[in-house]
């Protein structure tokens, strides 16, 4: 195998003239370095634009991470993508491709909605609501009245009694408390709040009068 130090100037364009001819004559005799420059070519575009702490993210997750003199060492002289080819290598492509998609997964924007009581609701009623993008919303619910076997609680994606969605029926424990983990129907963006409602069981699917938390979206 070729050292790689000399791939990754070929591809970067850090090579001498010379050195560069010579380098391209080498490809077109060999093919087993032409696929192997190919297939790092591939990872340099994935690797443009780039920060050295998402690199950073990589190594931890493949038990690479260095020491935190070194990595502030590495900062000063590598550029994130040589860095990146640096750490990769070419036996490790699809890894660190992997590494990639899950990085930028954890990037998903999320936005935190505070539900506070509803007047005539118990005051001390609250629930924390985080929204992962416009796919799922986790509820922190606490000081709710329990609800008996009558009664249940509902969350809406809602802007007022006509435009409106459900997105879970639940009961909440005597402590009045509830962790909830939901998918939702629809863009929380194309509602103004997110509401919970006391609904009695055999009345129907329509929202009840008795709105007890509402936050904004």
């Amino acid at each position: 195998m070729r050292d790689q130090g000399e791939m990754i100037d070929y591809l970067l364009g850090e090579l001498d003239e010379l050195d560069r001819v010579r380098f391209e004559r080498s490809m077109q005799e060999d093919a087993g370095l032409r696929a192997e420059v190919d297939g790092m070519r591939q990872l340099v575009g994935r690797l443009d634009g780039l920060s050295t702490e998402a690199w950073d993210y990589a190594g931890a997750h493949h038990g690479q991470r260095e020491p935190e003199p070194a990595r502030r060492q590495r900062r000063t002289w590598l550029t994130p993508r040589r860095a990146g080819l640096a750490f990769a290598g070419a036996a490790a492509l699809a890894a660190v491709l992997l590494v990639l998609l899950t990085a930028g997964s954890s990037r998903t924007p999320s936005k935190t909605v505070v539900l506070g009581a509803v007047p005539g609701a118990p005051s001390r009623s609250r629930a924390t609501a985080t929204i992962t993008g416009s796919e799922r919303v986790q509820l922190n619910i606490e000081h709710l009245t329990p609800t008996d076997e009558r009664h249940y609680y509902e969350l809406w994606l809602m802007t007022d009694t006509t435009h409106l969605v459900p997105v879970a029926s639940f009961r909440v424990n005597p402590s009045g408390a509830a962790r909830l983990s939901l998918p939702l129907p629809a863009s929380p963006a194309a509602y103004r709040y997110l509401n919970v409602s006391l609904q009695r069981a055999g009345a129907g699917s329509a929202i009840s009068s008795l709105s007890v938390l509402r936050g904004p979206t």
